[in-house]
């Protein structure tokens, strides 16, 4: 297997993976034997244009470089996380979803087995359902209450059902989720993702971890949700509730990455 990696990624960050056939052509560079060299690859789904309105990314993140290549990024650095060389073979979760793993692995022929996403905007959803051309992915609404995002949806309780049955995934994420939740909220969410992780499975997500005994408070008062900042007891409180054991914590942008805090768990 050759390792590849898309032109200005963030820095020293080399992605290793296959290039699978598809329908359009994009430039990239090509690491054998030491030396690199241009190619061309050959992209799955370049039809997949996702509407400005779709992507909630924060703007400098957008700035960075296009949203199918942050998330290669963001998801070759999960599964260095977990200890994987990709997600080959397996099912992913993703709650929150928005539109950029969409991007990332149709345009990018990600290898994995399933990815469903989950998230509270019922627009995007329905594009991602009626847009993405692969089989292997599929996109659920869930009309949760969020006080950022969803002002009129329903409650979260533990005891919430997500709409994809009894099923169970090797890896369920969340990137930029529990950085926009109230703690009574943040714990639900533990609580329901905890039903749909398989025993050798992780969750990985990411959070503001601010230093001291605080618990909670939020970057600014005036704006719940903008930004929920959590104290690392507190967050590993909530997650030791729901029976989830923290692996690992990093803090936020590793190698120039566009992510926060970020929180390794297995099923405890």
């Amino acid at each position: 297997m050759k390792a590849w990696r898309l032109r200005s990624p963030p820095t020293l960050f080399t992605m290793s993976g296959c290039i699978g056939p598809g329908h359009g052509l994009s430039m990239v560079e090509i690491e054998q034997n030491g030396a690199m060299t241009t190619a061309t690859a050959f992209d799955r789904n370049p039809q997949l244009v996702v509407p400005r309105r779709f992507k909630r990314n924060a703007p400098q993140v957008l700035a960075m470089a296009p949203s199918a290549d942050t998330g290669l990024w963001l998801l070759q650095y999960m599964a260095e996380r977990i200890g994987i060389p990709d997600l080959a073979g397996l099912d992913i979760l993703d709650f929150g979803c928005g539109s950029r793993f969409a991007e990332a692995i149709t345009t990018h022929d990600i290898p994995l087995r399933s990815y469903v996403g989950i998230d509270v905007y019922k627009e995007m959803i329905e594009f991602l359902t009626q847009n993405v051309n692969d089989d292997r992915l599929s996109f659920h609404h869930v009309n949760a209450r969020n006080p950022k995002y969803n002002k009129s949806g329903d409650p979260l309780i533990p005891e919430t059902v997500l709409p994809i049955g009894d099923k169970r995934f090797d890896v369920i994420c969340m990137f930029s989720v529990i950085t926009h939740q109230l703690p009574h909220d943040a714990q639900a969410i533990f609580a329901i993702l905890r039903r749909h992780v398989k025993e050798s499975g992780f969750l990985f997500f990411s959070a503001s971890l601010g230093e001291g005994d605080f618990g909670y408070r939020e970057h600014d008062p005036e704006k719940p949700t903008e930004l929920s900042v959590y104290s690392k007891d507190l967050l590993n409180e909530l997650l030791e509730r729901e029976k989830w054991r923290v692996v690992s914590i990093e803090p936020e942008s590793p190698r120039d990455l566009p992510i926060l805090d970020s929180i390794l768990c297995v099923p405890a």
